[in-house]
């Protein structure tokens, strides 16, 4: 079921799933990220999987300043401020991978 992070109606709110996925988005979120991963715990069941691909921060802000700017972000979190966050809400970051070559040419080619 597709939805607006934010804006879910009851009829899924009222529900539990055994998955739930969000494909480069949850980093627009950054900014709300406690009311987005509380949403998503209350609605994933016990031993359900989260998964997400997304942005994260390597470095300071100053220097993915234009990035942010050029995406309509409000903040970008690290790596490890995301994994706290997780496991706040009791998820669990478990791997992922560098996409950080595509997102350059992703970039060039916008510009």
């Amino acid at each position: 079921m597709l939805g607006r992070s934010f804006e879910l109606p009851e009829a899924v709110t009222n529900q539990t799933y055994t998955h739930v996925m969000m494909q480069t988005s949850l980093f627009y979120a950054h900014h709300r990220i406690g009311e987005l991963l509380g949403s998503i715990s209350r609605v994933l069941r016990p031993g359900g999987t989260f998964v997400a691909t997304d942005f994260y921060r390597k470095t300071d802000k100053e220097n993915v300043k234009e990035f942010m700017e050029m995406n309509s972000m409000v903040d970008m979190l690290s790596l490890d401020e995301l994994k706290t966050a997780l496991e706040k809400y009791g998820l669990k970051y478990s791997g992922g991978e560098d996409l950080d070559s595509h997102c350059i040419k992703c970039n060039e080619m916008k510009s």
